[in-house]
């Protein structure tokens, strides 16, 4: 049997952009083990796109379900249950209101492929909340006994975080609220003060947690700064305009703005204070559950766990044996996450999954790199060029882990300013992560990063040795932390990368790579690799490894 996940329920009320519900995909699973993942921006080449309800039947067509059953597993969302298909020839609907619960509710499915001919398909709908959770499956296989299951993000259908009880057998929902967590999300990728320091408006909330992630690191959440914005409720209260906000700051810390300028330290360090309220209020909540349950182990999904600084705080504060994340763990995930749970009730576990899921058909596509290859590769990075990377299938999630990626040395500050600034197009104050083999970690990172469930997902964060820092210098963070890709040596995903790596180290005692995704300004990921020559021109690379050859644009 076919299990098709998918998540594409549509807000119909901002018109045709991407507003609160954004990156739309679909899972396909059969006998526990995925056959493909679409996210729809990956296909149709447009920013979070919410337009599955026009796309899916053709994905349905491409894939193909081989005349077998098929069965549906929609995802709700907080403007309704309901999912039905731009054409009219796919409707799946619930026989019964969705409540947060693990359980997916049944689904009525009229599904007419041809727009004539009636196909018998069964249908469920499971509820948003638990769909994040679901999607750290495919990538752990099951859930270990006595852990906690958690969801935080800024609006799922019925509560913006939720906590879950593992026994080994079945999920009980312990809590989840609107409130609770929302003032500290919203801090994260709606705040005002946020938006007015950084130049942003309201309407790309989705683009800003990484940019306050990065920028807050060059402050320092004072208590100062901290009481005044808590008495203020973060200025969450109402729309405020970016003069109100600037007067509101000169008038408590005499300052003589006539308006926000981010290289200003007092900016940044309101920037870090919120970031600070973020972790501070996200661990504690987890850690107060883990502390009421006795769990050992921590699956975690949702927007939320893109917070980098948060997953190391709650990985280091040693409450759990394990802190699992998932590399879609926003809402790409979310249609994994329904056919893998579909799939787990029925087996009990599913297959353990690399990242690289982003097919172009049901077989995954790997391409090898001859040495000779990989040895120009190497002797190019080395000599400070920039080279874009197309092999194999994507990976999910919105984290280039070495098959969609742009990679240079992580050494030098002048090349990652090229990179990120020049290339990327990216604000000056973001930093740039760096992916390095497990044996440097163990030598450049404490022993935590090489047993860390996040570092090959590009999800955590620890602290340089610093007799490394010289050869990090254009990736280390202000902080003396680095957000690291860790790879394995023996992983078969990750064959070319490796070698690139090692050869790197060995050679040019270069310790690691720059790693960020292979797109341009405003742009999904890289998907299709007859793409990738015209992207490399237009973002001026300086090569592209792509079918086992190194072109130059």
């Amino acid at each position: 049997m076919l299990t098709v996940g998918l998540y594409g329920i549509r807000d119909t009320t901002h018109g045709q952009h991407p507003t609160y519900t954004h990156d739309h995909g679909v899972a396909f699973m059969r006998e526990g083990r995925v056959e493909r993942v679409v996210e729809l921006e990956r296909h149709t080449g447009r920013r979070h796109d919410n337009r599955l309800d026009r796309y899916l039947p053709e994905l349905l067509a491409a894939h193909g379900e081989g005349g077998g059953e098929v069965r549906f597993v929609s995802v709700n969302s907080f403007v309704g249950a309901a999912f039905v298909s731009a054409d009219g020839n796919l409707r799946i609907e619930p026989e019964g209101r969705v409540t947060i619960d693990a359980q997916p509710v049944p689904a009525r499915v009229h599904w007419f492929p041809d727009g004539i001919t009636k196909r018998e398909a069964t249908g469920e709908v499971l509820c948003h909340e638990f769909a994040h959770v679901a999607s750290v499956l495919p990538f752990v296989g099951r859930f270990e006994a006595r852990s906690l299951l958690v969801h935080i993000d800024g609006g799922a259908s019925d509560s913006a975080c939720s906590f879950w009880w593992w026994d080994g057998a079945s999920a009980r929902l312990l809590d989840a609220s609107w409130d609770r967590m929302k003032d500290a999300v919203n801090n994260f990728n709606v705040n005002p003060l946020v938006r007015a320091i950084l130049g942003f408006e309201t309407h790309e909330h989705l683009s800003i947690p990484g940019k306050l992630m990065g920028y807050a690191g060059l402050g320092t959440s004072s208590p100062a700064v901290r009481s005044w914005l808590e008495e203020r409720r973060f200025f969450l209260d109402r729309p405020w305009s970016h003069e109100e906000l600037c007067e509101a700051v000169r008038a408590r810390f005499g300052v003589r703005w006539e308006r926000f300028d981010a290289r200003d330290p007092l900016c940044m360090d309101l920037c870090a204070a919120i970031q600070g309220h973020f972790e501070e209020r996200v661990s504690a909540e987890i850690l107060r559950w883990q502390a009421e349950t006795g769990a050992t182990h921590l699956y975690y999904a949702g927007g939320a766990a893109l917070n980098v600084p948060t997953n190391a705080r709650l990985e280091a504060s040693g409450a759990f044996r394990a802190v699992h994340a998932p590399p879609c763990t926003n809402d790409s995930g979310l249609a994994l996450g329904a056919a893998a749970w579909r799939e787990f009730l029925d087996r009990g576990e599913v297959e353990v999954h690399s990242p690289f899921l982003g097919r172009a058909g049901a077989t995954a596509r790997r391409v090898a790199v001859p040495d000779d290859v990989v040895d120009e590769v190497v002797a190019r990075l080395a000599a400070g060029e920039v080279l874009g990377v197309c092999v194999g299938d994507a990976e999910v999630g919105p984290r280039a882990l070495g098959h969609r990626s742009i990679l240079a040395r992580p050494d030098r500050v002048e090349i990652r300013v090229r990179v990120s600034e020049e290339i990327k197009r990216r604000e000056w104050y973001r930093p740039v992560a760096p992916v390095m083999l497990d044996e440097v970690a163990a030598l450049a990172l404490p022993p935590e990063a090489t047993r860390s469930n996040l570092a090959p997902y590009m999800l955590g964060a620890w602290r340089l040795r610093p007799e490394w820092r010289a050869r990090f210098a254009g990736v280390v963070h202000a902080d003396g932390t680095i957000r690291a890709q860790v790879v394995r040596s023996d992983d078969p995903e990750q064959a070319f990368l490796a070698a690139v790596l090692r050869r790197l180290w060995q050679r040019h005692g270069v310790a690691g790579l720059i790693n960020t995704s292979f797109n341009g300004p405003g742009e999904p990921m890289l998907n299709r690799p007859e793409d990738a020559l015209a992207s490399a021109r237009r973002l001026g690379l300086d090569g592209v490894v792509m079918d086992g050859s190194l072109y130059r644009p």
